[in-house]
């Protein structure tokens, strides 16, 4: 069961990630303000595009903007992205190289791969942080009714996906 609960954290991870929109796509449109590929950040599990149908003032609409324009161009003249890479592949190159795995060195990286994890997460926290000071409190309520509907039907979904068995209560 843990092995199945992983499978499908990886899988909505995997799908967030993939979710994400570039930001400014659609000049002054809410869903514009999605998150960015190349590591630009995302406002939540569910990423920006939970502005859309949030009706913004051009202010708010203004001020999200030079949040994500400033949170992009940090996120460009970092490294965290790259050594996060060079960290995986010497991960990867550990556990494919014939001999025995140095179990240490691999921890060692896993350790420095978690504080560049968190860097990033503290960033994307900021961010996420800042735009919630912009949005007024009955938009904010819109967005997390918004979020409650989406958790109920991804949970129906998983249902129907992944029936339950009586083995299963076993």
């Amino acid at each position: 069961m843990a092995y199945k609960n992983k499978v499908l954290a990886a899988l909505a991870v995997a799908g967030l990630s993939c979710a994400a929109v570039p930001v400014f796509a659609h000049p002054g449109t809410p869903s514009s303000l999605g998150g960015g590929s190349h590591g630009a950040p995302m406002w939540g599990a569910g990423g920006l595009s939970m502005l859309e149908g949030i009706s913004l003032t051009k202010q708010q609409r203004k001020k999200i903007e030079t949040i994500l324009s400033d949170a992009h161009d940090q996120d460009q003249t970092d490294d965290i992205r790259n050594d996060m890479g060079k960290i995986h592949q010497q991960i990867q190159d550990q556990l494919t190289d014939p001999g025995p795995i140095n179990r240490e060195q691999i921890n060692i990286l896993l350790q420095q791969q978690a504080s560049l994890r968190a860097q990033q997460e503290a960033r994307h926290l900021d961010v996420a942080e800042r735009i919630h000071d912009v949005l007024t409190p009955e938009q904010l309520s819109q967005i997390k009714a918004r979020q409650a509907k989406i958790h109920d039907l991804m949970e129906q979904l998983h249902e129907v996906q992944h029936p339950s068995t009586p083995d299963d209560s076993k």
